[in-house]
């Protein structure tokens, strides 16, 4: 077993977490069935993240996003990001699926259901008949608790009838359409692996006195995640830490199946290509954890109360996709994609002195595209299907 500061250098025992929160014992507890003694770093995330009563994301209208939250989004700077989206949804929707009728945007990850609120609201006010045409917005949340919360909110609003919170893919299937997941995969499980003397191990979480530690166990022969060490070779520093992400392959698959005949995909989120992710220097890997404003690379503190993140893998993203039926893979920053996307409603007030809205919307775009702030950080990899 080893405790938590030796791997990421903590200077004494006491940053090692006490069951301090109720999902702590519920840990303890599948730990102790299971025959190891241990539990992958991906089940641990997964309980940390998306127990239904307990995890950090049970209920996600109480979990504030921005300035004054444990995160900030893309859609927590404004209105101006699902605007921007909009636009870029209508220039695709003319003029490469020819206005189909029943178009369908798909959202997963919706959160709160802003995005889908500023996408909707921005489309129909420029293109009503995008909706008069049987287009349809929807947004993938198998929680059925926050589908309900969703719910309450769109029908407060009036848009009800707008977006359509469903459980499944399948009941957003469409034969064509645009998807959308805006910091969705930096929440996914991931394994952590370690490379020490020569050989690939997995770090399992197991229980050390009153607290979390960490258990090198042999990675199973013959498995996903040993496929994917196979391919990262032993060039590695003693003690490398880093994460493989394998719940992907099986959510790209379902989300590639939302479209029968043709659709664009979109996933935007932070991360690197393989060369970045396995740099030699990123010795810990890209986990980090968020609480009250604070971050930290310990995530057995306060487990259920502190988001857990790391960084996506864009390579493995891609590979993944391929042997899905997605192609045409294109991985640009935020700042290239939104610029392009905005260029009709930029020509538009280009040498119109603005008003006190659009003077705001300005202010939010330069947020989202500086380099300096979230145009370089934020990628977005595109894929298409039947194109």
């Amino acid at each position: 077993i080893i405790p938590l500061n030796r791997l990421v250098g903590y200077l004494d025992d006491k940053k090692n977490s006490k069951p301090d929160t109720p999902l702590a014992e519920v840990i303890f507890q599948q730990i102790e069935q299971a025959e190891s003694k241990s539990i992958s770093f991906a089940d641990f995330m997964s309980l940390a993240l998306y127990h239904p009563d307990q995890g950090y994301y049970a209920a996600p209208a109480e979990r504030v996003i921005g300035r004054s939250g444990d995160f900030f989004t893309s859609v927590s700077v404004g209105d101006t990001f699902g605007f921007v989206l909009s636009h870029e949804i209508e220039r695709n929707w003319v003029e490469n699926f020819e206005s189909a009728e029943n178009f369908t945007i798909i959202e997963q990850g919706g959160h709160d259901g802003q995005l889908a609120i500023d996408v909707v609201t921005a489309l129909e006010a420029r293109r009503p008949d995008f909706f008069e045409n049987g287009g349809r917005y929807v947004i993938v949340e198998p929680r059925e608790s926050v589908r309900e919360q969703l719910q309450l909110r769109f029908e407060s609003i009036g848009l009800v009838q707008r977006i359509n919170p469903v459980g499944s893919f399948s009941e957003a299937r469409g034969e064509q359409g645009i998807f959308l997941a805006n910091e969705l995969l930096d929440a996914f499980p991931v394994h952590r692996i370690q490379f020490e003397n020569g050989v690939w191990r997995e770090l399992h979480v197991t229980r050390w006195n009153d607290g979390f530690a960490w258990q090198p166990v042999e990675i199973l022969a013959d498995s996903a995640l040993e496929d994917e060490v196979s391919r990262l070779g032993e060039d590695f520093p003693e003690g490398y830490i880093t994460e493989i992400c394998l719940a992907v392959t099986q959510w790209l698959s379902e989300a590639a199946s939302a479209f029968s005949k043709r659709g664009l995909f979109w996933i935007f989120d932070y991360g690197f290509e393989d060369d970045d992710f396995f740099a030699s220097h990123r010795t810990t890997g890209t986990l980090q954890c968020y609480r009250n404003h604070e971050k930290s690379e310990n995530p057995f503190e306060r487990v259920g109360e502190t988001d857990l993140t790391t960084h996506v893998n864009f390579s493995h993203l891609a590979r993944e996709a391929a042997n899905v039926g997605l192609g045409n893979y294109l991985l640009t920053d935020q700042h290239h994609f939104l610029i392009r996307a905005s260029e009709k409603w930029l020509r538009s007030i280009d040498g119109v002195v603005p008003d006190a809205e659009t003077a705001k919307r300005i202010r939010q775009f330069q947020t989202l595209t500086h380099p300096g702030m979230m145009g370089q950080s934020f990628k977005i990899a595109t894929f298409a299907k039947g194109h």
